[in-house]
């Protein structure tokens, strides 16, 4: 068991256990609070950076050198991983794997998120028995790309492994696989249970594109189940009244306007919008000084008014003197005086 904050395996590092006879090899449970980082090769190698747990069979001359069997007969042992996120990239490797008969371990990883990219990979495989199983928890999101890989597959007479992902949304694109195939052996099932995947198709077969597979070659295919759980819409939302409100009681009739009636607001300051509101500060300024000390009365004389003669219409015209045409009116003799009451002779 390892205990760490954070884990970074780079330049064909690896971290895990391993079998090379007839014992198996043991279980490996890793615990990162921070990250993990799987990436990169050795300089010069095509030794991938790893965290494994492995039954592998080495080279004849090792295995002359050491004593070994040619043929293994122990299993790969289990392999766990909780951290909140696991980065697998540039040809990094988790896996677990047995190069014999016998069957390879699980392996279970516990995240938040998940990074494959640049063909990066978790398998569980086997040569000959029956694949190993995989189970991902994740709570945020499993993101592939460029090549990377999820498989547990069989490469000779046994079936291919379960594998099992639950996250809310999966992501793969150019050209990214999960896989769950077999050679003679029946394929193994695909189980994922997410609210959205997004680049990945369902194929019989393996394309140029990004694929979830579930195949044998010469045996009967497995089967792959996607199981899409949504947000409820509704969630959260607030239940409405099934009565309507009767609107008689709460709208006011309005008042009708009459005609002939006005209302005039006059003056340089305006009026507010409301009886309860300050006039705003772009209205006119007004000076409400009292200036009655500055003020200087004048008594008015009343003028009486000479009677003016009343015009009368012209009705001829003559030259003057200095030669100006001058428009005159003709006197009417015996103008009677207007009557009044006055005149009249008492009774």
């Amino acid at each position: 068991m390892v205990n760490t904050s954070r884990l970074i395996i780079r330049d064909g590092g690896f971290l895990g256990s391993n079998t090379l006879a007839q014992g198996s090899a043991g279980s490996v449970t890793i615990n990162a609070s921070d990250f993990i980082e799987v990436s990169g090769r050795a300089s010069g190698s095509i030794t991938s950076s790893r965290i494994a747990s492995t039954s592998e069979i080495l080279d004849p001359v090792f295995q002359a050198i050491y004593g070994l069997p040619a043929i293994l007969s122990g299993d790969a042992g289990a392999l766990t991983i909780n951290t909140p996120s696991l980065r697998v990239t540039d040809s990094g490797l988790i896996t677990v794997k047995n190069d014999g008969p016998s069957k390879a371990g699980d392996l279970q990883i516990n995240a938040k998120a998940i990074l494959l990219n640049n063909q990066g990979s978790i398998s569980a495989s086997t040569a000959s028995g029956n694949g190993g199983n995989i189970h991902l928890n994740l709570q945020d999101y499993l993101l592939m790309r460029h090549g990377s890989l999820i498989s547990a597959t069989s490469a000779g007479t046994g079936n291919g492994g379960n594998l099992s992902i639950n996250s809310p949304a999966i992501v793969g694109l150019e050209n990214s696989d999960i896989t769950a195939n077999a050679f003679q052996g029946r394929g193994g099932n695909i189980n994922i249970t997410t609210q959205g995947i997004f680049g990945l198709k369902y194929h019989n077969q393996l394309t140029s594109e990004s694929d979830i597979t579930a195949s044998s070659q010469f045996g009967v295919n497995g089967t792959v189940d996607i199981n899409n759980f949504g947000v409820d819409p509704n969630s959260g939302l607030v239940e409405l009244p099934v009565n309507f409100t009767d609107s008689s009681q709460q709208i006011a009739s309005g008042c009708t306007a009459n005609t002939g009636s006005s209302f005039v607001a006059t003056g340089r300051g305006g009026v507010p919008q409301n009886p309860a509101q300050e006039v705003r500060s772009d209205r006119t300024w007004s000076d409400t000084r009292d200036i009655s000390a500055f003020r200087q009365t004048q008594a008015l004389q009343s003028q009486i008014l000479q009677s003016s003669k009343p015009l009368v219409q012209g009705t001829s015209w003559h030259r003057r003197a200095d030669g100006k045409i001058e428009i005159v009116a003709a006197l009417t003799g015996n103008v009677q005086p207007s009557l009044t009451c006055a005149a009249v002779p008492q009774i």
